[in-house]
């Protein structure tokens, strides 16, 4: 079976896509191709000893995203099985075997591999929130025990995640923005082809991106800010995820504006000042659980920019309020 993993990096510096293009390459597997979809036009420092390489392609082109960088590799995909994996994950030795072996019964489906992420020093509360509950994915929640199960579209998280060629559609470019430009593929995939999600944690990579909380708050502002063109670009795919909520409508707006509260600009400086204390100084999942207010105000924020044709807003402009002292 042959396997393509497409990798869509930026252009400019990048010393963790090199590492991974050199992993995969040192496999010395002949049903493998290694794709690189550069989001620009010119190719990541360090990559260029790839060029011409067997089984290695490297794709450039005019700056569009994520999914214009997925789209130019998967026009030379030529596999029976593509791997989408991110361009900051550290594969298993065996993870394309794992990817490999979750196809061989020839069944439209998508396989999501685990993708925990690497401890750092110090080991820091933020850090423990990123593995250990929802903030940013949803795997501390998954059951492993049900190997058939289908988690569905809003699992389907491209950074080490296969799917068969045949049904592998194009990403919508409209979503230029890496936020839900998977979750919009997913939805279409799994829809049109009645393909379930599942779940395979032995097919593992390491996911090497360490979160500071400003960067978590403009992370949620983007959700909110992306999700006014989810509606724009494919209405069924954000009503199965938000319902009315940033569909740009009135009664959206007025919610959106009453989100932004002292209460939440409180409760994120609460969470910042304790995110960078040692990993167990804190309940992780009580503080998870506090972070409520503040996660859906920098939505609220971010979805408010973008009726106002705006960018995302960065983290010092999220709360146009003050914290009370």
């Amino acid at each position: 079976m042959r396997i393509a993993a497409i990798i869509p990096c930026r252009q400019g510096e990048n010393a963790r896509v090199v590492a991974l293009v050199a992993s995969l390459a040192s496999l010395r597997d002949e049903g493998l191709s290694i794709i690189i979809g550069v989001d620009g036009e010119q190719t990541p420092p360090g990559l260029e000893r790839f060029a011409g390489e067997r089984g290695v392609a490297i794709t450039t082109g005019k700056r569009g995203g994520p999914g214009a960088a997925r789209n130019r590799a998967l026009a030379v995909a030529d596999a029976d099985v593509v791997l989408f994996l991110n361009d900051d994950v550290e594969p298993a030795p065996d993870l394309i075997e794992r990817h490999r072996a979750a196809h061989a019964d020839n069944t439209a489906k998508l396989v999501l591999g685990a993708a925990p992420f690497a401890i750092g020093e110090p080991d820091r509360v933020l850090d423990r929130m990123t593995r250990e509950t929802s903030l940013l994915f949803f795997f501390s929640t998954m059951d492993s025990s049900e190997p058939m199960r289908d988690w569905g579209f809003r699992h389907a998280w491209t950074l080490n995640l296969s799917v068969p060629r045949a049904i592998c559609a194009p990403f919508d470019e409209r979503l230029a923005l890496p936020m839900f430009d998977d979750l919009e593929w997913a939805y279409r995939v799994c829809t049109q082809h009645a393909a379930p999600v599942v779940y395979r944690p032995d097919a593992v990579a390491i996911h090497h991106h360490r979160y500071e909380p400003e960067q978590i708050l403009t992370r949620e502002a983007l959700l909110g800010h992306q999700a006014l063109t989810l509606h724009r670009v494919n209405p069924k795919c954000a009503q199965a995820v938000f319902g009315a909520q940033f569909n740009g409508e009135a009664d959206a707006i007025a919610e959106a504006h009453a989100l932004l509260t002292p209460e939440a600009a409180d409760a994120y400086a609460h969470f910042k000042a304790v995110a960078q204390q040692p990993a167990l100084s804190v309940n992780v999942h009580e503080l998870f659980a506090l972070a409520r207010p503040w996660r859906l105000a920098a939505r609220a924020a971010g979805f408010l920019r973008a009726v106002d044709g705006a960018p995302p807003p960065d983290a010092g402009a999220i709360f146009p309020i003050t914290a009370s002292a």
